[in-house]
C-alpha cells in the first residue's frame, strides 16, 4: 500500500484581529531589529481600500500579505511574509494569488510590489506567478545635515507645472523609472495630479541652468519623520545630471538644517550620475537595490 505524500491544503482568508498573536511571532526575526508589521497591523486592517490576507494551514496563520487599492486601476502589495518553518510549501504563491484575484475583482489593471535584489526566493515566485521586473531603486541615508549655500535651486512654484510635466514627459530617468516615486518603501506613479499635491505642498525642488531652463528635479516627503518619530525628510523622486541633483541635495541639506532635520534618506532611481552626487554629499547607499515588480492584471 503507497503512503501518500500530498502537499497539505493552504488556505487564503482576510485577516483577523485574533490572528495578531500568531503573525507577529513569525514575523519577530524578519530582520536583526525585528518588523514593522506589528506597528501597522491595527492601521492596516482598518484602512479603506485596503485588505490583509492570512494563509493558513490547519488553521494555523503561517503567512501574511497586505494589498492597497492606490487608485482605481493600480494596487500595491506588501509586507509579505512565510513563517520560517513553512517556507517552500507554495504560502507565498498562494498568498499572492489570492492578492490578484481579489485585485481584479476590484477593477485593478496594474499590481506592483518591491522585493531586495538578493532575495532570490522572492524574485522566483514573481517571475512563476507573472511579475515582470520594471524598475530599479537605491536607497541611501545620510546625518551630515550642513548648512551650505546652493547655486541654482528653488522650490518648484505652481506656475511651474506644466513645464514640470512636459520635463518628465522627455525625460530618460522618468521613463526608466516605469514613471514611479516612492515614500516609506511604497512606489505610486507619478502622474500630473501627484506632481501639482507635491509643488501645492511645498515638496517639489526645482534646477535650473543657466540659461534659466529646467534641468532637474526631485520630489521629497516628511512622513519618515511622523511614521518613524525621528526628525528625518526622504527624496521620493529625483531627476537630473550629476550637477543638477548635487545642487538640489544642497539645497535640500540646508532646508533640513534650518528646520532641525538630523538625517536625510535619499531613494532614486539607481543611475549612476545621481548616486555619484549622493556619495559626494555623504549619503550611504545600501549594498542591495530595490526591484519593482509589475503584473498586468
Amino acid at each position: 500500500m503507497k503512503t501518500s505524500h500530498a502537499k497539505p491544503k493552504i488556505y487564503v482568508r482576510t485577516a483577523r484581529n485574533s490572528d495578531k498573536e500568531a503573525v507577529f511571532k513569525f514575523c519577530r526575526n524578519t530582520w536583526s531589529w525585528g518588523d514593522y508589521i506589528p506597528k501597522v497591523w491595527d492601521r492596516w486592517l482598518q484602512a479603506r481600500n485596503s485588505v490583509v490576507f492570512v494563509a493558513t494551514l490547519n488553521d494555523v496563520p503561517v503567512g501574511i500579505s497586505h494589498l492597497a487599492l492606490d487608485k482605481p486601476e493600480e494596487c500595491w502589495l506588501s509586507g509579505a511574509r512565510t513563517d520560517p518553518n513553512y517556507r517552500r510549501m507554495g504560502v507565498a504563491t498562494a498568498i499572492t494569488q489570492k492578492c490578484i484575484n481579489y485585485a481584479k475583482t476590484k477593477g485593478a489593471r496594474i499590481a506592483r510590489l518591491v522585493t531586495e535584489s538578493n532575495n532570490e526566493a522572492a524574485r522566483a515566485v514573481l517571475q512563476k506567478l507573472g511579475f515582470k521586473p520594471v524598475a530599479e531603486f537605491v536607497e541611501a541615508a545620510t546625518e551630515n545635515v550642513v548648512d551650505e549655500g546652493s547655486e541654482n535651486s528653488r522650490w518648484a512654484k505652481a506656475k511651474d507645472t506644466g513645464e514640470i510635466w512636459i520635463y518628465l514627459q522627455s525625460s530618460e530617468i522618468y521613463n526608466k523609472a516605469a514613471g514611479l516615486y516612492t515614500v516609506l518603501f511604497h512606489w505610486y506613479s507619478l502622474d500630473e495630479e501627484n506632481l501639482k499635491k507635491f509643488v501645492k505642498k511645498g515638496k517639489a525642488i526645482l534646477h535650473e541652468n543657466g540659461k534659466g531652463e529646467m534641468d532637474g528635479l526631485m520630489l521629497i516627503d516628511d512622513a519618515t519623520s511622523r511614521e518613524w518619530r525621528e526628525k528625518s525628510i526622504q527624496t521620493c523622486y529625483i531627476d537630473g545630471d550629476y550637477e543638477a541633483t548635487l545642487d538640489m541635495l544642497i539645497f535640500l541639506k540646508n532646508h533640513c538644517y534650518r528646520l532641525g532635520f538630523q538625517k536625510i534618506y535619499g531613494f532614486t532611481y539607481n543611475y549612476r550620475p545621481i548616486k555619484q552626487a549622493l556619495e559626494k554629499l555623504d549619503f550611504e547607499i545600501d549594498d542591495t537595490t530595490k526591484i519593482i515588480y509589475e503584473k498586468a492584471l
